[in-house]
């Protein structure tokens, strides 16, 4: 190697440091003809380092310490197969040039960690994102009465509805015990715009039928505090128990997690629930999370929920057919919108292939219904307390390995439902479930049997299909039943 090329290096690494160590180890000339040139000039002979570029060391051409230490440091790297009179000039070499060693040593190390810190600042920040195509029939549950739909044409012109949605998200750690997670969401929806409900920010077209929809679906600063703490603040993405109640939907809230052990962990936390179950005004929620992981196969879950709102859900006056003769004309409800919910459930892996979920919930909130005369005086108004529908329950059961990095893998599963008008939010949808799970909270609620099929197409490109035979969880004399209904729908991830 040329001392022009080992300058070059020393003076790289030199200007890669800080200014403080150049300050605090200046360059020392090394003086002609110091013991330490006839030990290079040795060490160059014997083999151990290999002089310049022409094959010769000249050690009467001026060197500094810097310089030397440079060659010391390379010739050490040959100690083990050095010869016992080499090792020992590497030695009494090395405590000449301890502190020249010593300070490369930190500049090359401080250098290293900026580099790490530069590629973990890189290496963290990360972009990923989901597209999907949908067509749900009869996503609205269109009710029957004696083998007729009973909602009325101009409320819903479609039952049926083509979506599209496409979502961007990113993840990134600006320090150690810190980290951001935010998404985007596109979504459209044909299905009309009902006359009982606000834009909710969306923009129907100039005949009410489908929407567009742009906003932030999440936005979560996530710190990690000492023993296992975790608050989080922002539009977070919060899970309940098995989500019968809440699951994957934002909430702009602060929430903190503590982890007791690898087996259990608790989480609490209070805020706006508007963005997940799209109540016309705020929608102020306390809530928390108890999982515990019994064994490798079975997690055990408690979740509750208590939310109150000035929203009120309103069910227009609708017609329904009378003995198939006339039609008549329906009461018109409006329904307080408040939650007190506790949910119980499990999670068992039965088998490599089998899988079950299970959950239970009630709800105990003081829901009062205000209820209209349609068929003789509008102005008449009642008000009660809606004691009916408070209870439900959910299960699942699933066959299948599907791997959503392998084409062609699959699962199948089937599932049972019983959901009373006041037991889940079927008005927000902000659950787990397919369906919505009723007519609108406070309605007749829900019950029947549902089958679905997954389908990997491709690594990282998802094929479902779904279909539910329900009917009222509690009869009325509106109507008897409900259309079938499910979906079918393509997604992608990258």
């Amino acid at each position: 190697m040329k001392k022009q090329a080992l300058v070059a290096a020393v003076l790289a690494a030199t200007a890669m440091s800080s200014t403080a160590f150049a300050a605090a180890n200046p360059f020392k000339d090394l003086p002609e003809g110091h013991w330490a040139y006839d030990a290079i000039q040795m060490l160059a002979e014997d083999g151990v380092i290999e002089g310049y570029g022409d094959g010769t060391f000249n050690g009467t051409k001026a060197m500094n310490r810097y310089e030397m230490a440079e060659i010391v440091a390379k010739a050490s790297e040959k100690y083990g197969t050095a010869a016992l009179k080499d090792k020992g000039v590497l030695k009494k070499l090395e405590r000449e040039f301890a502190t020249e060693l010593k300070d490369m040593d930190v500049r090359l190390t401080a250098v290293e960690n900026d580099v790490k810190e530069m590629k973990k600042g890189i290496s963290s920040f990360k972009w990923w994102g989901d597209a999907r195509v949908r067509y749900f029939r009869n996503k609205k549950m269109t009710e029957v009465k004696n083998g007729y739909a009973v909602k009325p044409q101009n409320e819903y012109n479609k039952v049926n509805s083509n979506e599209l949605r496409l979502r961007l998200g990113f993840y990134g750690e600006p320090a150690d015990n810190l980290s951001v997670t935010g998404q985007l969401k596109f979504e459209t929806d044909n299905v009309a715009k009902s006359s009982n409900n606000k834009d909710h920010g969306n923009n129907y077209n100039a005949n009410g039928i489908g929407y567009e929809k742009v906003g932030v679906n999440r936005l979560q600063l996530d710190w990690r505090a000492k023993n296992d703490f975790i608050l989080s603040i922002g539009r977070n993405e919060l899970s309940l128990g098995q989500g019968i109640i809440y699951w994957e939907n934002p909430i702009d809230a602060v929430m903190v997690r503590k982890n007791f052990s690898d087996r259990a962990s608790l989480l609490v936390g209070y805020g706006d629930a508007t963005p997940g179950t799209w109540a016309d005004n705020s929608d102020y929620a306390f809530f928390a999370d108890f999982k515990y992981k019994a064994s490798p196969a079975l997690t055990l879950t408690a979740a509750y929920y208590n939310s109150h709102s000035d929203t009120q859900v309103k069910s227009d006056a609708y017609a329904t057919w009378d003995n198939g003769a006339n039609w008549t004309w329906k009461q018109k409800d409006t329904v307080s919108r408040n939650f007190k919910q506790f949910a119980y459930g499990f999670n068992a892996q039965l088998a490599p292939k089998w899988n079950l979920i299970a959950e239970g919930v009630h709800n105990g909130a003081d829901v009062k219904v205000d209820a209209y005369d349609g068929a003789a005086d509008w102005g008449a108004k009642s008000s009660a307390v809606h004691d009916k529908g408070r209870n439900g329950w959910w299960t699942r059961l699933t066959y299948g390995k599907m791997d959503w990095n392998k084409g062609g893998t699959w699962k199948v599963y089937g599932e049972y439902l019983a959901l009373g008008g006041l037991a889940v939010d079927s008005s927000g949808w902000a659950h787990r479930l397919n369906v919505a799970g009723g007519n609108g909270y406070g309605g007749a609620g829900m019950r029947g049997w549902g089958l679905a099929f997954d389908y990997m197409l491709a690594p990282n490109t998802n094929f479902e299909l779904a279909w539910y035979k329900v009917k009222p969880y509690t009869s009325t004399d509106a109507f008897d039943g409900y259309k079938d209904t499910g979906f079918a729908s393509l997604t992608y991830s990258f």
